[in-house]
């Protein structure tokens, strides 16, 4: 990957972090953004640095449009930008009939406004600087699929596939890639307390995956390198399922002692 500066939104932990890394693997200088944990931003940079990149963190709260607003001009304003990783999302594992107000508009904000708000402000961006740019959102396949007790979080997920496409659709006379990783299970802080509320789901997942696994963070990493460089300049509105092939098999194998 020819050296660019990218931009990773929830890039201090997790798949983030992991995204963070592989970026620099290749070359790419980095730009973390997080929300609160800025120890862990800095061991995120620290990494990338180690690595031969160049990297720095900033902080916004995507939800927030001045914060992005600022974010991204504080960032024009050094080296430019070449690509968004639009990672950040938060959920809560509630059934349907007792999700409230507050925890629906905290994922819709958080996850589906933050995807828009970056993304637009990006794209803005990469159109007046004349960037061929690339723009990554980290789904899930469960914006094809639902999932008990994750309905909000699901509508999120449903809703940045099409603003992806809605995107890849206006973006591509600018030169500008928009695509998506949607991501299978993986087990990092986000959904560490899924696995304590739903006993038996680690090994529920190792059974109904065709790959009897679950995800890590450099499986959903490297897909995501792989839309952010120059291997992906003929794909736009498209979506790489890395979820271990769940999807094809509907969680069943009828006829398959596991």
């Amino acid at each position: 990957m020819q050296v660019k500066w990218a931009l990773v939104t929830g890039g201090s932990r997790g798949i983030g972090k992991g995204i963070c890394i592989e970026l620099a693997k290749k070359g790419c200088n980095v730009i973390v953004n997080y929300l609160s944990d800025e120890k862990q931003a800095a061991d995120t940079v620290s990494r990338v640095k180690a690595l031969g990149a160049e990297a720095y963190k900033l902080q916004a709260d995507v939800s927030k449009r001045k914060e992005v607003d600022e974010m991204v001009e504080d960032i024009s304003s050094r080296d430019g930008l070449d690509i968004l990783v639009n990672n950040a999302a938060v959920v809560k594992f509630e059934p349907f009939l007792e999700i409230t107000r507050d925890s629906w508009e905290f994922q819709m904000e958080t996850n589906l406004a933050g995807a828009f708000n970056v993304g637009q402000e990006v794209a803005r961006h990469m159109v007046e600087k004349k960037i061929k740019g690339k723009i990554v959102f980290i789904s899930s396949f469960n914006q094809e699929v639902p999932n008990h007790s994750m309905a909000a979080y699901c509508i999120t997920k449903s809703g940045i596939r099409m603003l992806a496409k809605s995107m890849a659709l206006e973006l591509s006379e600018h030169n500008i890639n928009v695509n998506l990783v949607a991501s299978g299970p993986v087990l990092t802080d986000i959904n560490k307390p899924q696995v304590k509320q739903f006993p038996g789901l680690k090994e529920r997942i190792e059974k109904i995956a065709p790959l009897q696994r679950w995800g890590t963070v450099e499986d959903i990493a490297k897909a995501a390198v792989f839309l952010a460089s120059p291997d992906s300049d003929y794909v736009t509105g498209s979506t790489i399922f890395v979820e271990g092939g769940i999807m094809i098999n509907n969680g069943m194998f009828v006829n398959k002692s596991i």
